[in-house]
């Protein structure tokens, strides 16, 4: 079962429940008596194998580099504007 944050309106006091998805209790703050609402909190994301880290991204490949398609891309440049 999922864990929930509850936070008061009023009163700014917050409070972690676990209960079903199919559940919607109403949540009655202890401090002030008013309704709270179910917010949103931060997550921990971790992630992990090949393609993460940025070594991995600057591998350079035998099929071609981003830098030799640019000089590729370049060298055509030149040849239309001589014959042009």
């Amino acid at each position: 079962m999922p864990l929930y944050r509850y936070v008061s309106d009023n009163c700014g006091n917050e409070k972690v429940l676990m209960h079903s998805m199919n559940e919607s209790p109403e949540v009655i703050c202890e401090v002030c008596g008013a309704p709270m609402r179910k917010a949103i909190s931060r997550v921990g994301v971790i992630f992990k194998g090949s393609g993460f880290y940025i070594t991995d991204s600057r591998r350079s490949s035998s099929n071609g580099s981003s830098s030799d398609k640019s000089s590729k891309a370049q060298g055509k440049k030149e040849e239309t504007k001589a014959t042009a």
